[in-house]
Parts: C-alpha cells; structure tokens; sequence
C-alpha cells in the first residue's frame, strides 16, 4: 500500500491537471466533452472546498476572507504543477535526445519549482495567520492531506464500480 498510495496521488494530479487542460474545447464534440470534463473538475473542487470548510468550521465571515487567499494559492500552485508536467513528460520522452546541459537545465527548473511552491504554501500561511486561528491553520494543512486521501478513495472506489458493470 505504500507504493501504492504515491502513485494513486501522482495519478490524481495528473487526472486533475488532465481535466483542467482539457476544458478549453474546440468542435462541438470538444466542447460537450469539456462540458463533461468541467463539471467533473467542478465537481472535485466543490467537493474540495465542502471538505477543508467542515474541517475548518470555517464561519462566514472566516470564509470570505479565507478562500480569496486559498484560491489565489491553489491557481498559483497550479500553474507550477502544470509547468511540472511538461518538465516530466519532457525528461520521460526525449532524455535520450537531450544533451546534458538541457537535462540539468530541466532538472534545476524542477527544482526551482518545488522551491517556488513551499515559498507559495508560506506565503499563503502568512496571509491567512492575520485573522485565522493558529488551531485552524494548521487543521488546515491536515484536511488537504485527508482530501487527497478521501478522493483516491472516492476515485477508487469509482473505478471498482465500473469494473463490476
């Protein structure tokens, strides 16, 4: 199961990242796919922001100051992540034809990357420290974790009921 679990997240980002790319639609078919495909990613975020506000107990006066500041973090986060991809899919398909200069080039990005993201988690914990609770903060940081968790459940889960039709 611990070998398990990194992949079932790895796939869960892509998955994520995969219907984000993919709402933009072009043909009409393209477009009723992207329909479909949006309102899946529509559907994981409500039941994002569902999950981390019960979690939180966030009131409503916590909630309009709290989700400008996440949603900002998540949209920057994203951005690095899909940057993330294209390194990966980069170095997977064409590390043979990259010289060693391109592929340390990569690698450095990578991890400039992962830097640019714990400073954008810092950023945000800076933001939402001046009027949240240090209790819910850090609850925080566990109900992203315990999403992560419960949506490899709910998309296990998913996949075990098609298989059974």
């Amino acid at each position: 199961m611990n070998k398990i679990l990194p992949i079932l997240i790895f796939t869960f980002t892509f998955l994520v990242n995969g219907l984000s790319a993919q709402t933009a639609g072009g043909s009409a078919k393209g477009k009723q796919d992207s329909v479909q495909t949006a309102s899946g990613a529509e559907r994981v975020q409500a039941l994002k922001v569902a999950f981390i506000t019960k979690a939180l107990d966030l009131s409503s006066a916590e909630a309009e100051k709290f989700w400008p500041i996440y949603n900002d973090y998540q949209d920057k986060r994203e951005a690095s992540r899909k940057q993330l991809q294209l390194d990966y899919k980069k170095i997977k398909e064409q590390a043979n034809q990259l010289s060693p200069e391109e592929l340390q080039k990569l690698a450095d990005e990578i991890v400039a990357l992962k830097i640019k993201d714990a400073a954008l988690v810092s950023e945000m914990n800076e933001k939402l420290k001046i009027f949240c609770h240090r209790k819910k903060l850090a609850q925080l940081y566990v109900a992203e974790e315990d999403f992560k968790k419960e949506l490899i459940r709910i998309l296990t889960a998913d996949n075990s009921n098609k298989d059974n039709k």
